[in-house]
């Protein structure tokens, strides 16, 4: 139960070191593939380009989830202030 708080808590911090890692990955592998100066930066560019796609399509997902989780905390927090200013 511990480690799940934790996850939950740091979540953001965890969808943005795997968005950058990722993008460094693609960016690194894309130099590797080119062939020549120019050729390598073309490729790291476009490799990025297609990761950062990939990234926003696959994280981009628990980025949503994050945010409608965010509301909905606040939401009941607003309710449960609400409910205990009623009740005295």
């Amino acid at each position: 139960m511990i480690l799940s708080n934790l996850i939950v808590k740091w979540l953001e911090w965890i969808i943005e070191i795997g968005l950058w890692l990722l993008l460094i990955a693609c960016l690194i592998s894309g130099i590797k593939m080119g062939e020549g100066f120019f050729g390598s930066i073309f490729g790291g560019l476009l490799s990025v380009l297609v990761g950062g796609v990939f990234g926003a399509l696959v994280f981009g997902f628990f980025i949503v989830l994050n945010d409608i989780r965010r509301i909905l905390k606040v939401a009941v927090e607003k309710d449960d202030a609400g409910v205990a200013k009623s009740e005295v």
